[in-house]
Order: structure tokens, then sequence, then C-alpha cells
């Protein structure tokens, strides 16, 4: 191929996606039809093949979907049916990849939905054509779970503002099957597991809006399910933070029907969580002092629902883990760890802060927790967080 007839061909394909870019359809297709000539001639299968992806996304812009689609499939035969030496094939491949890459990204900022999933379901075929090739290809199923991925992303991007009932269902559906497939490719990729719980949290509040609580349960236990593919991929503390908030959604939901005994098995197995991240060297006190509180708030609300074996469960863990930390390492490691759950068993700080508000609400705290001790027999230490209460008060008096 001369260098002249090289550079024709560059710059009439360039034309056609500059005319391409400002809708001058017909025009565009001049360009490519002129270029799709030099390529044969040439025989450049690779330029050939961007041709006839470059035409079929015309088509499809001109609402012409079937003749677009057919001139996609003509390129994937000529790859599929190429006999071409491993540096040709490997040109081709990334040449079909990139160019549905780039035109599903072009549909995108168009806002046009359909085309845009078209061209990332035809770069799978890219891969799929690979594989047929070549089954032992690895890569090949890493590059089909990112289209997945960036499938769904297109779908969450778009999503509309307003939805009827069904339509709403029907579109967080949609995004699951996408993250769902994306998953199976690649259970032990963090972000896919990640993405597939969002996918799957959307339809268990999808329920819980309706009140349904049994369809919000099936989907928050799998929620869980996938949640625990993180058990061997643990980067961070947010990680089993993330594990125990799932398991604190589902005994809530299962609390809402009735379900007591299922609801604290939930609750405990959240709490292990809290644990394992109290009892590892690795995360920072400031980061062990916040969660406490949490877990402080947590069982103040659980105490509000009169799920006093919870509460009294929940305040325990935070309780057993303030009891083993020195206060001056407590007070030195960050201003933000002087919060609630810092100072629960500071026994002279009460004394020391000025903040009346603060002090309320501890008193309060060390009154419920005295409440839920009782009801459970244990009367010395209700009585024992009952005179923290008392003292605290005699002090804002």
């Amino acid at each position: 191929m001369s260098r002249q007839a090289e550079d024709l061909m560059v710059r009439t394909l360039s034309d056609a996606s500059s005319l391409f870019g400002k809708e001058r359809y017909k025009k565009a297709l001049e360009k490519l039809d002129k270029a799709e000539k030099l390529a044969e001639k040439t025989k450049r299968t690779d330029i050939l093949c961007r041709v006839l992806l470059q035409k079929g996304a015309v088509m499809n812009s001109m609402g012409k979907p079937d003749e677009g689609q057919d001139l996609y499939d003509k390129a994937l035969d000529i790859y599929r049916t190429s006999n071409l030496n491993e540096q040709e094939s490997s040109v081709l491949k990334h040449t079909l990849s990139n160019t549905f890459s780039e035109l599903a990204k072009h549909f995108k900022m168009v806002d046009s939905i359909e085309n845009a999933e078209k061209c990332y379901l035809n770069e799978i075929k890219v891969y799929e054509i690979l594989l047929e090739k070549d089954p032992e290809d690895e890569d090949s199923n890493l590059e089909i779970a990112r289209v997945f991925k960036a499938i769904g992303d297109l779908y969450e991007y778009f999503k509309p503002e307003k939805m009827d009932p069904e339509t709403e269902r029907q579109y967080y559906e949609k995004i699951l099957d996408i993250r769902e497939k994306a998953f199976e490719l690649l259970p032990d990729s963090e972000t896919y597991i990640y993405d597939l719980a969002h996918a799957l949290g959307k339809l268990v509040d999808y329920y819980i809006i309706r009140q349904d609580y049994k369809s919000a349960i099936q989907f928050q236990e799998r929620v869980v399910e996938v949640m625990e593919e993180l058990i061997d991929l643990l980067a961070n503390w947010k990680d089993l933070k993330a594990k125990s908030n799932a398991y604190d959604k589902l005994g809530s939901l299962y609390a809402e029907i009735g379900e007591e005994e299922l609801a604290q098995e939930q609750y405990s197995k959240a709490l292990e969580y809290y644990g394992m991240i109290f009892d590892d060297e690795l995360w920072p006190l400031s980061v062990k002092a916040m969660l406490a509180s949490e877990l402080m708030e947590r069982g103040k609300t659980l105490l509000l629902l009169k799920k006093y074996e919870s509460a009294k469960e929940s305040m325990d863990v935070a309780l057993d883990f303030l009891e083993g930390v020195d206060k001056e390492e407590m007070e030195d490691s960050t201003e933000e760890s002087l919060d609630l759950a810092s100072v629960i068993l500071g026994e002279g700080y009460e004394e020391e802060s000025e903040d009346s508000g603060y002090l309320a609400e501890l008193a309060g705290i060390f009154r419920e927790y005295a409440k839920t001790l009782s009801d459970l027999n244990r009367n010395e230490e209700a009585e024992e967080f009952t005179a923290k209460s008392e003292k605290i008060l005699r002090k804002l008096a």
C-alpha cells in the first residue's frame, strides 16, 4: 500500500467521522463508501472493518437499526472467518473493540442509550469470537465483564427522573441482570461485588417503600450472600462495615414481619464484624472510636423499638471495646475521637465537660441502658448505670 493511498484513506475516514458528529449522515456515508473501496483495494482488513462499523453507526443514527446491525455483523463475520497471523488478528480485534467502544461513547454523549447499548453488546461479541478461537484466553472474560459494567453504568447514568411503579421495577431488574452477568464472570472482583449489591439494594428499597417486606427480604438475603464473597477480599474496615450493614438491614426487615428470632440472629451477625474491627490492630483508634459511637446510637435505636436483647448486645460490644482503651490514648488519637462513645466510661470526663447538651445525651443513654439491663434481670449492672446517669443529672442541675 502506497503512502499516498494510506494518507487518502485516513483523511477520508477523518472527514466521515467529522460529518457523522455534525449529523450530516448522507455526506458521511459518501465518504465512508469511498473509504470502503480504498480499504478493499489495499486489502486493509482492519480499516475495512472500521469503515463498516462507522457505516453501521450512521444507519442506526438515521433510524435504520436493521441495516446498521447488518453492517456490524458483516465486520464481525470478517473477524470470525479471517485467517490472519497473530499480529494481524490482534490489530483487527483492537480495531473492532475500540471502534465499538468509541461509538458507544458517542451515542452516550448524544443521549442515545439504545444505540450505545447496542455498540457495547457488539463489543462483547468481539471477545466471544476470540474465546471461540482460544477458549483458554482469560483476558476475554475480563473484557466482557468490563463491558457489562459499562452497560450497567450506562443505565444508572440515564435513570429517568419519573417512572410509574411497574416501569421502575423493570428498570432496576434490567440493571440487576446486567450486574449479575459481570459478577458471574468475575465473582472475586470487589468492584463487581459492590455493583451487584447496589443493584440488589435498589430493589430492596423499591419493595420497602411499598411495604412488601417479604419481597424486600428475598433481595436483601441475596445482598448478604453477595457481600459474603468479600470474606477473602477485605481491603479495609469499610468492607467489614458494609457487611455488617447488610445483616443489620436484613434484621430490620425480619422484624417488620414479626420474625423476631431471625431478626435477632441478623443483628448478632452484624455485630461480629464490629468485633473483628475492634480486635484488629491494623485499624486506627479514631476509626474504632467512631464505630463504637455508632454502636451506641444503634443500641439507642433498638431500645426505642423495644428490641432489648439486641440493644444490650450492641451497647455491650461498644462498652467492651471502650473499657480496654487507655483514656489518654483515646483523647490523644484525634479530636474526632472525642465523641460520645470515647467518653462513655471516662470516669472523670463528665465532670470536666461544660457541654450541657452533650452531658444530657450521655445521661439519657446511661438511663436507657440501665432500663435494658433491668429488663434482663441484670440488676446490679442496672444500678451502676442508673447511678452514672443520676451523677450527670445532678451536675446539670
